[in-house]
């Protein structure tokens, strides 16, 4: 169970440090978070982050300003950032909102454009699945065939060769498989067990070298470049992913219109923030967010019924319907030519196996005819603008897989999902898969916005031209949350510019 009934992960962690003060530890840390972020770091610069307090802290503040990053962030550009890479103690200052509409203009933008959404994928009806073992044969193979698709377009992979035909060679060689199992060495080396469609073959990461700080998960398909080692096994050199393009550039609309992204609200729930979530609505009435034509709810607008332990006690509705009707209420002052989204996450009434259903039919018809409601994931366009939006559940899987990783930080997850094209790669996880016949949590193609919820916490950033977000919640401090530590972000709204990909947060 997830200590965040949902929880989420992320990187730069000063947990993940340990016991590790040494300038020579530090400096691979350091390394290595930029290297996850997509960058190179000057080695002045490197030393001007060692000598600092929380370096990798700093960091992050120097990424989260950088935009667009280039290849190589130098020393002199870090400090030419000055004070907009420095912030106080408590909490982070939240991106300040553009003009809330153009000059001249009589009316709210928003009432000036009809809503244009196209679904472009969701399970909803689509549901093929039984549960028979050449399901998952199926659903397996989808996912090996279509992510080694991606990773054969990568150049470091071209000519790649079959498993079976790797384990005869002599010299260099380059395959394609799907990660079977993870073991450490009393070396510290890692040693992976990889198939592809025919054959399987050991490969071992050794803790030293361009392919140490890749961490690998269990049913992530990966490329390998590599030598034959000893006993049949293949040694690693480097470690290729079917990622983001570099090149990728956000494509924006052009409506000048903005997208809200709102998540776990938990109505129901005895500790639903309802006086903040009324000042939302408020202020989405107002000349500010004028250009907020698309309020999309990434999952858990209520709390659901026995999703984590002793949550009766955490109830003020013990009737999941009634939660819903409570829901529909505080909705219903929105602006009316506001186009409303609608997903589910673990915590509604819906199957938990991922990919997840829209809402029953039952529950739709408490909400305005006009509201959208798609299954978990989905993507769509709005004006478009490709949006791929999760709930989230699989960043508890990554957390407890993946060193580095926080509840606090959510972006650093969301970046693995996108190198890896894939929400959920782990199988048998704290992540409930339904083996349908394709994986529909691949990412096929690469979204200008990717949005999630799930942990409660507050992200908002950039990877390699894709706009990035993690809702916040409208739900106080459960005390299961409590026991683990979990401390949540609530009130906080990430806003879309459509047309720049640029995005603030409204706090409320």
């Amino acid at each position: 169970m997830s200590p965040v009934c949902g929880g989420a992960s992320v990187i730069l962690s000063q947990t993940f440090l340990g016991g590790i003060h040494n300038h020579i530890g530090m400096r691979e840390e350091i390394l290595s978070a930029a290297l996850r972020s997509g960058v190179l770091l000057e080695p002045r610069l490197v030393d001007y982050l060692v000598s600092k307090e929380a370096p990798l802290d700093r960091l992050l503040e120097i990424l989260e300003v950088v935009n667009p990053r280039p290849l190589v962030i130098t020393l002199d550009e870090a400090q030419a950032l000055g004070k907009r890479t420095h912030r106080p103690a408590g909490p982070p200052s939240e991106p300040r909102p553009p003009p809330s509409s153009r000059q001249g203009s009589g009316k709210p933008p928003r009432t000036e454009y009809d809503p244009e959404v196209q679904v472009v994928k969701d399970i909803t009806g689509r549901s093929t699945c039984t549960g028979e073992m050449r399901d998952f044969a199926r659903y397996f193979e989808h996912r090996y065939r279509t992510l080694s698709a991606m990773l054969r377009q990568r150049r470091e992979l071209l000519g790649s060769t079959p498993i079976s035909r790797v384990k005869k060679m002599t010299k260099e060689t380059r395959f394609i498989g799907i990660v079977q199992a993870v073991k450490r060495t009393k070396a510290g080396h890692r040693l992976l067990q990889i198939e592809d469609e025919e054959d399987s073959c050991q490969v071992l990461v050794p803790s030293t070298g361009s392919a140490a700080d890749e961490y690998v998960v269990l049913d992530e398909v990966v490329g390998v470049i590599g030598r034959p080692w000893k006993r049949g096994i293949i040694l690693a050199e480097t470690l290729i992913r079917p990622d983001v393009p570099r090149s990728n550039v956000y494509r924006g609309a052009e409506a000048p219109l903005w997208a809200a992204f709102v998540s776990d609200l938990h109505v129901g729930s005895k500790l639903f923030l309802r006086e903040r979530w009324a000042k939302f609505v408020e202020w989405m009435r107002g000349a500010e967010a004028s250009k907020v034509k698309y309020l999309v709810i990434v999952g858990d607008a209520v709390d659901g019924i026995g999703v984590y332990p002793r949550q009766d006690e955490d109830l003020e509705l013990d009737d999941v319907y009634l939660q819903y009707e409570k829901f529909s209420e505080a909705i219903e002052d929105l602006p009316d030519e506001v186009q409303l989204i609608i997903m589910p996450g673990n915590h509604d009434a819906v199957r938990p196996a991922e990919p997840q259903p829209a809402l029953p039919s039952c529950i739709q018809k408490l909400f305005p005819e006009d509201a959208i409601f798609l299954g978990n994931p989905a993507a769509f366009r709005l004006h478009g603008v490709d949006v791929l939006c999760y709930h989230g559940k699989s960043m508890d899987d990554f957390v407890t897989s993946l060193p580095g990783m926080s509840y606090g930080r959510p972006l650093a997850a969301m970046i693995e999902m996108l190198r890896r094209r894939h929400l959920a790669p782990i199988y048998g996880g704290k992540t409930p898969l339904a083996p349908e016949k394709a994986d529909h949590m691949i990412i096929d193609s690469v979204p200008s916005i990717f949005a999630t919820g799930h942990v409660h916490s507050l992200g908002v950033g950039e990877y390699r031209g894709v706009t990035i977000l993690n809702s916040s919640t409208w739900q106080a401090q459960t005390s299961y949350q409590r026991i683990h530590n979990i401390a949540p972000r609530p009130g906080m709204v990430p806003i879309v510019d459509l047309q720049t990909g640029q995005t603030f947060v409204k706090a409320f």
